[in-house]
């Protein structure tokens, strides 16, 4: 038969099991923390395509089509378009047309000399705002978008003619090709330019005007891309992006610059006046300018005061004597 415990074998019993925990908690435990190692994702079921110096010159390329464009669309709609190229990214063809709701703008024009397809998806919204500015409207942004009519159609076509010229000019630096509308959709499911599990590139471009946000998409299957960035002329642009130019060729490029003609432009004066008395002006009216006719007349070169001179006479033509040169520097652009 077992022996049953007194009280106080059993107190003693607990005590001792108590102090054993109490001491391993209070003994402090060796740090054997592992270093962290830089670790990167990478999907074997998608793998990247393209090099970093191919994904380099696609960069290059469409940043400057985002500017030229942008100084195109500024001058023919009579206000500032910035447009920036935000993001390049490899998507399976499928995705880009999920991504692209309804209604939209999806001009698809053919890469010439081959047999590959590329889509410029335009904000619809965008769209609409330069239309009206193109014919003397205000220029609004619709807050909901719209199916476009064959008349906007046409009319924003030729505004992408323009942006197909620019974008051949901004890749001539690579490779030529040549771009030509095919055709125009409002949904993307109706465009199958590749199958919906081929790669794609697809360079997003964010639009701002009147403080207000729009987009570009143009879509590159995998394979135009492929055959231009794999060509001799893209390899012998990106080595030189990487060497140095020698002395000859900077002087040979600064004579090149030295040859560009630039518009100078003499500023008489200048003046406010209101509408009212604008509308009320008559043949042989004076307008009071606030320069007198002893002052030096600033010379312009675009935007920027860049000489000073006084007005005369050079045979039968009226010219102007250069009397100072003001400062260069192009950062201190005068406020008007």
């Amino acid at each position: 038969m077992a022996k049953q415990l007194e009280q106080d074998e059993i107190d003693k019993l607990l005590g001792g099991f108590g102090g054993a925990a109490k001491q391993q908690v209070e003994t402090p435990k060796e740090d054997k923390r592992v270093p962290e190692k830089l670790v990167y994702t990478y999907n074997f079921k998608r793998p990247r395509l393209f090099s970093q110096d191919q994904m380099r010159i696609l960069h290059q390329v469409h940043e400057t089509f985002a500017r030229d464009l942008s100084v195109y669309l500024s001058a023919q709609l009579r206000t500032i378009v910035d447009i920036e190229l935000s993001a390049l990214d490899q998507v399976l063809y499928n995705e880009f047309v999920i991504a692209s709701a309804p209604p939209s703008a999806l001009f698809v024009c053919d890469a010439m000399g081959t047999q590959h397809q590329s889509i410029f998806e335009l904000d619809p919204r965008f769209v609409i705002f330069t239309i009206e500015k193109l014919f003397g409207g205000p220029g609004t942004f619709l807050k909901k978008p719209r199916e476009t009519s064959q008349i906007e159609q046409r009319i924003m076509g030729k505004v992408m003619t323009r942006a197909y010229e620019e974008l051949e000019l901004a890749w001539r630096q690579v490779a030529e090709i040549k771009f030509r509308e095919s055709s125009f959709e409002s949904n993307a499911e109706f465009v199958q330019i590749i199958p919906g599990s081929e790669a794609a590139i697809v360079v997003t471009f964010e639009v701002t005007v009147q403080e207000q946000r729009s987009f570009i998409n143009i879509c590159y299957p995998y394979l135009l891309l492929e055959s231009t960035l794999g060509r001799s002329g893209a390899k012998s642009w990106t080595a030189m992006t990487t060497i140095e130019m020698t002395d000859e060729e900077k002087e040979e490029y600064e004579g090149s610059v030295q040859e560009i003609e630039v518009e100078l432009h003499a500023e008489l004066g200048n003046t406010k006046i209101n509408l009212e008395d604008l509308l009320k002006i008559e043949e042989g009216d004076v307008i009071l300018l606030n320069q007198r006719k002893d002052m030096p007349i600033n010379i312009r070169v675009g935007d920027y005061n860049k000489f000073q001179a006084a007005p005369g006479k050079s045979g039968n033509f009226r010219a102007l004597r250069i009397t100072n040169v003001l400062n260069t520097d192009i950062l201190n652009k005068e406020d008007e």
